[in-house]
């Protein structure tokens, strides 16, 4: 530990005054939101003789959904992405650097970590269901984490594309992405074609992504702050709550069972407000952030935080499974119901044993984090191919293990997702199959194909 703080306090020092600690700490926040939010809303019940439920407390209480409109972080990852990719991608091209090399750098930065998790929980998933086969609910849900990552490959594969039709036309690529999203709202609300919700996974996310974009041009710079992020703030509120009221949409940003329209899966434009206002919130408190963002103990904490925070959103959920586990081994014979009194004294009690856990296996599996700098292999068309089919295997493998988990793998248990049959067993070849493939496009031309 005294040589990563060490390593921690040489970094925080190095910081060149031209980085944006503000972006850094939004990652973490966003990262940290969806490691609380899903402590919180997770329910898990069992009673003798029954086996293990899990559910959603959005689902049984349903005044907790206000609390969304805070936990729900994810649309600050998407925009902190859109500028970090934005940033990587132009340092490349000055550099003479191919799509194969930023795919290997921002791609790499998650399926590294996220093929570690997948082969634990390969290995974990065929002890558990041997020793206690009514985990298996619980196990499917382990791996539902993984959509996130899916997603976000997709924005940061599209993102030198998307990038390009930014600096010729602008606003209005953003404003495409929009009219795109709430097209497949009207033709999926209207009834013509319910299958084409699916796209907004894309046009939604690819939208919040493309808001980085303008801030790695220096727009909050060039309209202020304060001014850009009002706009912003009140704009979307002002749609989000025209949506809710008028149209068809609920006031949750999260989704859970039972729901008549859900507004994360797949994404509708009232997340899509909701991420215009959260956006305009970030920028309002940006100048009070940064400012204590300079002073050194504050921005070491990022720091630290920020050099694990991937391991620790991948790992959050195994901790939350370990806590939760061991209360029903060792605790009462019937847990409490969710949202009573009891349910929230025991959120409370359990707090302090899951974020130790999250710590433990931060600590254990945090190496693989790191990655060192690869030389550029440069842009050329069989590279750019591999990458791409590098990117579309891992897009396809997360998603799978999104909706089947790490549930009958010796079984091959089979679920669709967006139509398509998936297992844990085909997840898992299609995960290896993009770091194979993301690798192998970066390798030096002395032994490329």
């Amino acid at each position: 530990m005294a040589v990563e703080n060490a390593s921690a306090d040489a970094i925080a020092a190095a910081t060149p005054a031209s980085r944006d600690r503000y972006i850094d700490a939004l990652r973490v926040l966003a990262l940290g939101g969806v490691i609380m939010g899903h402590y919180l809303m997770g329910v898990v019940s069992w009673a003798p003789g029954e086996p293990i439920g899990f559910t959603n407390i959005l689902e049984l209480e349903p005044w907790t959904r206000w609390g969304t409109l805070i936990l729900q972080v994810m649309p600050l990852f998407f925009a902190v992405g859109g500028f970090a990719h934005a940033v990587a991608w132009r340092s490349l091209a000055r550099r003479n650097g191919g799509y194969a090399d930023y795919v290997a750098a921002r791609v790499g930065r998650l399926i590294k970590p996220a093929l570690i998790y997948v082969g634990v929980w390969m290995v974990a998933g065929l002890v558990i269901a041997q020793l206690w086969p009514q985990t298996a609910p619980i196990l499917q849900l382990v791996g539902q984490l993984l959509w996130f990552i899916g997603i976000y490959l997709i924005a940061a594969a599209f993102a030198p594309a998307l990038l390009r039709a930014h600096d010729r036309f602008g606003i209005w690529a953003l404003v495409a992405l929009v009219a795109a999203a709430a097209a497949v709202d009207v033709i999926r609300l209207t009834g013509i074609n319910d299958g084409v919700k699916w796209l907004n996974f894309a046009f939604v996310w690819l939208a919040i992504h493309q808001l980085g974009f303008f801030y790695a041009d220096g727009a909050h710079n060039r309209i202020g702050s304060r001014r850009l992020g009002a706009a912003m703030f009140v704009t979307g509120t002002a749609a989000l709550i025209l949506l809710v009221t008028l149209g068809p949409y609920g006031i949750s940003m999260v989704s859970f069972a039972g729901e008549e329209l859900s507004n994360l899966t797949p994404p509708t434009v009232a997340l899509l407000a909701f991420a215009i206002a959260q956006v305009g919130v970030a920028l309002l408190v940006r100048g009070w952030a940064t400012r204590r963002l300079e002073r050194p103990r504050t921005w070491k904490a990022v720091v630290i935080a920020g050099s694990v925070a991937m391991t620790a959103f991948l790992w959050h959920f195994t901790a939350l499974v370990a806590v939760n586990g061991l209360w029903w081994w060792l605790g009462p014979d019937t847990s409490p119901q969710g949202g009573s009194a009891a349910w929230w004294w025991s959120k409370l009690l359990l707090l302090i044993p899951y974020l130790a856990l999250v710590v433990a296996l931060v600590l254990v599996f945090r190496r693989f984090e790191r990655f060192q700098t690869q030389p550029l292999a440069g842009p050329t068309l069989w590279r750019t191919l591999v990458a791409a089919v590098g990117v579309a295997c891992g897009v396809v493998g997360m998603i799978g293990f999104a909706v089947v988990g790490f549930r009958g793998i010796a079984d091959l248990y089979t679920v669709k997702a967006v139509g398509v049959p998936m297992s844990a067993v085909t997840s898992c070849a299609l995960v290896v199959a993009s770091a194979v493939l993301t690798s192998l496009a970066v390798r030096r031309a002395s032994v490329a194909p």
